[in-house]
C-alpha cells in the first residue's frame, strides 16, 4: 500500500446547484489531486434540506465514499430507514440513542487503505444535543486499530467550539473540519501533534445567495420578521473542498489545502 494517503473533504451541498458542480468537477478534482478517499456533508442535498436516496446515490457514484449530517438530517425522513442500512451514510455521534444510523464508519480505499469518519454536531446554538467531545471519545475507543486515517466533521455554529474540538483531538485524528456555517475559512492549519484543522470548508452552492439560499425570501424573514420559505438556488455552484494528505503508518497530517472551484 502506498505510505500516504489523499483525502479530500467538501462541505455542505447545497441543493441541485450544489450536485450539479460536482457531477461536472469531482470526477477530474479526484484524478488531477490524486485523491484516494472522499468525504462530504449531504446534510442539505434535496433542495437545501436534507437528504434522499437517490441524492445521496447521486452523490457516491461520482466518487464520494462517505456522506456526514448535520440539524437538517432528518427533513426528508425516507432517509430514516436507509441510515439503519447503508455504511456510507452517517448522522452525528451525539444525537440521541434513540436515532437511527450510526455516528461513526470505516471505508476502505481502493488501494486497502481503512479509513474512519466520525460525525459530531455541536452544542452551542445548535439545540439540546449530548456533549460531542464525549461522544468522539467514544467513538474512538470503538474504531479499529488498523485504519489508516481518522476524519471528524463537527458540525457546528460557534467557531470556538470547532476550534476546541480541533484540538481536543490533536494526536487522536488526522483531520478535524467544521461544517454548518456555508461560509469557507482561510485558518486551515496541522496542529502540533499533526492533527490537520480547518474552521468551515464552507459549502458547495451558489455565492449568489445566502448562505445558498435565495435572496429575495432569506431577507424578507430577516427584515419582516416573518416566517418565509427558503429556496435553494439552482444554478451557480462553487465548489469549496480541502485536501489533506495523510501519513497512513503515524494517522498524521503532512499537508493541507484549500480548493476552490469556481461556477461556469
Amino acid at each position: 500500500m502506498p505510505e500516504t494517503v489523499n483525502i479530500l473533504a467538501i462541505g455542505d451541498i447545497i441543493g441541485k446547484a450544489g450536485r450539479r458542480a460536482l457531477k461536472e468537477h469531482l470526477p477530474n478534482l479526484i484524478d488531477h489531486h490524486n485523491v484516494d478517499f472522499v468525504v462530504a456533508n449531504g446534510e442539505n442535498l434535496a433542495a437545501g434540506f436534507g437528504l434522499t436516496e437517490k441524492t445521496a446515490e447521486e452523490m457516491f457514484s461520482i466518487g464520494i465514499d462517505v456522506l456526514t449530517n448535520g440539524n437538517h438530517c432528518w427533513d426528508q425522513r425516507e432517509i430514516m430507514p436507509l441510515m439503519n442500512e447503508d455504511e456510507r451514510l452517517i448522522r452525528p455521534a451525539n444525537f440521541t440513542e434513540n436515532a437511527p444510523g450510526r455516528g461513526w464508519t470505516v471505508r476502505e480505499t481502493p488501494s486497502g487503505h481503512k479509513i474512519a469518519v466520525i460525525n459530531l454536531i455541536g452544542q452551542v446554538f445548535m439545540g439540546t444535543w449530548d456533549c460531542p467531545f464525549r461522544a468522539a471519545d467514544h467513538a474512538l475507543v470503538e474504531i479499529p486499530s488498523d485504519v489508516s486515517a481518522i476524519l471528524v466533521d463537527i458540525h457546528a455554529e460557534a467557531t470556538s467550539e470547532k476550534m476546541g474540538m480541533g484540538w481536543y483531538l490533536d494526536n487522536r485524528a488526522s483531520f478535524v473540519f467544521g461544517t454548518h456555517t456555508h461560509v469557507p475559512t482561510c485558518d486551515e492549519i496541522i496542529r502540533p501533534q499533526g492533527c490537520a484543522y480547518q474552521t468551515d470548508l464552507g459549502m458547495t452552492g451558489s455565492y449568489q445567495s445566502i448562505i445558498g439560499m435565495q435572496v429575495e425570501g432569506a431577507l424578507k424573514r430577516m427584515v419582516q420578521r416573518l416566517p418565509q420559505r427558503f429556496q435553494a438556488v439552482e444554478r451557480g455552484a462553487s465548489i469549496y473542498a480541502t485536501l489533506v494528505k495523510v501519513d497512513a503508518a503515524t494517522r498524521h497530517a503532512q499537508s493541507i489545502e484549500r480548493i476552490h472551484v469556481p461556477p461556469n
